[in-house]
This record gives C-alpha cells, structure tokens and sequence, in this order.
C-alpha cells in the first residue's frame, strides 16, 4: 500500500486543540504543515519540539551503525565484549550481539518505560539497567526463552546507550548530535531538551494535561528524543540516501541494507520493515504521539507528530503498512 498522499488544505476536527505537525519530502523537497496548540498560550510552529517517544530507537541504531562504520564495533560482536563499567547479566548476557539488541531479538527484558514527574528523582543509566531505585522500570536481563525472536524491549536499547557511551566516551546526546543529527540536517532534535527551548505540552487521550507539561525521560535511548516532524523526515531521509548512494549519506550502503533487512516479525535494526516497500516506527509517550514511514520504491517520506494521546490517528493515515 502506498503512503497516503497528505492534503496539507485539509482541517481536521479539534485542530486548535490538538497540536500537531506533518512533514514530507517529495522528490528531495520538505513540506511541513502545523497547527493547534503546543501550550497554553503558545500556537505550535514548524520549530516545536514534541517527544517522539520510540522513534528514538532509531536514531540510537543510526548512532551505533556510525560507530561500525568507524571500525570501533561490529553488529555481529557480545555487547559485553564492549562494555567495562556495566555487564549485560542473564543466561544470553555474553552471547546477545549488538545487532540483536538493535532488533529486539536478543532476548532482553523491559517493554518500555513510563518517564518521571516534575517531583520524582531521576535514575542513573546504571541504576535503569540493573531497575534500582529510583528507578520506576525492572531490571535489564538477557533472559534464554525468547532468544532470537522478535520481543519488543526498551531494556535492550538502554543497553546500547551503555554501548554508545562507553565506546565514544561521550554523553549520548552529546554523540547523537554530532554525528548523527547535526550531519543530516536535523539539528533542532535533540535527547537534552532545555528550558528555553519551544516546546509542546502532553494531553492523554482523556483531554488531561500531563503533570508539568511531559513526563521526563532518563531512558534517553529508548524514548527521550525531542524531535520536530522535520526531523523525523530527515531520519528517514538518510536512510534512504544510503540506499541510492547519495554522497551526502551518512552510512554506507551496506549497513543500511542490513539495517532495513527483517530479522524477525518485521524488525530490522531500530526500525520496521515491509521488505520492499516501507519502512517506519512509531512511538507513545504520556501525551504524545509520533510516526514515521518511508516508501522504498518511490522515496516518499512521511512523519506525523501530535501533543495528545489518540490523535496522530488524524495526520497519519496510510502511514502504517498492512
């Protein structure tokens, strides 16, 4: 199935409520559509950041992939044999690979994390890893039952954000801005949102607004990127680069094909995949929402982003493969 063609003329009911963006590139060429709210008393411009939630997961897996490109790891090596201050524990702990931790088939604990309040303490990467207070998420574990089959863990890519910053010696945020983020254009994206910063507020699907405006993410990897639509767009964008060997691709051709190559039930490394013909991830947050999908055949790039739960629906028809 195509993406759909969004009609940035179209209204959509409660659009002065809702903030959202939609951006698509066509040909090379980015288009963003905006509206509705990103707080009270601020409209959503074409520079609001919004958590994108899982998407992160992608940007994380592009960051690791620069990392192979570099010579400093290889997808198919124990993620142990890279790490010094923290061990991946579990029966698979010394076996699971960096590609299967990429594509949820390594086995790892922990779905996903639901962020902290203005008032709570904020964990550690250590303390998220091994599920210590304050941590509100269990423990990471390689367990041996689900080994080399698709099960989705957020755990899985915290570890590679122990991963990242053990290799690099660099805070994530730090490494995914310069050589990720920054290189393909998407430089308002960011895993360490300031204050000052433009930046919407969370509504869940009840209409309540999220407790100091968004729930803060420490698991950073996993779901902590802000993000505009734009950006989205250009993740994708240079993933596709890469596949027609674009000079300003920031990857090789061969890691990207192995990154949109299924592993099990669709997932490629940090990203989905419909062999052939779209790729996409999308991602939840208390009060956001966030897609994005690429067309492989046609290079269409689509990428929808909304401040509450339940709306992206609106903005993001087509998107999803069948």
């Amino acid at each position: 199935m195509p993406l759909a063609r969004l009609s940035f003329g179209q209204q959509h009911a409660n659009e002065t409520e809702v903030g959202y963006q939609i951006a698509a590139i066509n040909d090379g060429l980015l288009t963003v559509q905006h509206g509705g709210m990103a707080q009270d008393g601020l409209a959503v411009d074409d520079d609001t950041l919004f958590q994108v939630a899982s998407c992160s997961k992608t940007v994380t897996s592009l960051a690791v992939l620069t990392l192979v490109r570099d010579g400093h790891l290889a997808l198919d090596a124990p993620v142990n044999q890279y790490l010094r201050r923290w061990q991946l524990p579990g029966l698979r702990g010394d076996t699971a690979t960096v590609a299967e931790l990429m594509s949820h088939t390594s086995g790892t604990s922990t779905h996903g994390f639901g962020g902290y309040g203005p008032s709570e303490d904020l964990p550690d990467l250590f303390e998220i890893l091994d599920g210590r207070t304050p941590a509100n998420s269990g423990a990471v574990r390689a367990g041996p039952r689900l080994f080399g089959q698709f099960r989705y863990s957020g755990g899985g890519t915290m570890v590679l954000q122990a991963l990242i910053e053990e290799v690099t010696n660099e805070a994530l945020s730090t490494y995914t801005s310069r050589a990720v983020l920054q290189p393909i254009g998407a430089s308002s994206a960011t895993f360490a949102i300031t204050p000052q910063a433009a930046f919407a507020h969370g509504v869940l699907e009840s209409g309540e607004p999220v407790e100091g405006g968004f729930r803060r993410h420490p698991e950073s990897a996993a779901a902590g990127l802000w993000a505009t639509a734009s950006d989205l767009a250009k993740i994708l964008q240079t993933i596709l680069d890469s596949l027609h060997y674009k000079r300003r691709a920031i990857l090789p051709f061969e890691l990207v094909s192995r990154m949109i190559t299924p592993v099990s039930q669709q997932s490629g490394l940090g990203l989905f995949v419909e062999p052939g013909r779209v790729i996409w991830h999308e991602g939840r947050n208390y009060g956001f929402d966030a897609i994005m999908a690429a067309e492989l055949a046609t290079g269409r790039v689509r990428a929808a982003v909304t401040n509450r739960n339940g709306a992206i629906e609106r903005y993001a028809q087509g998107l999803r493969p069948l």
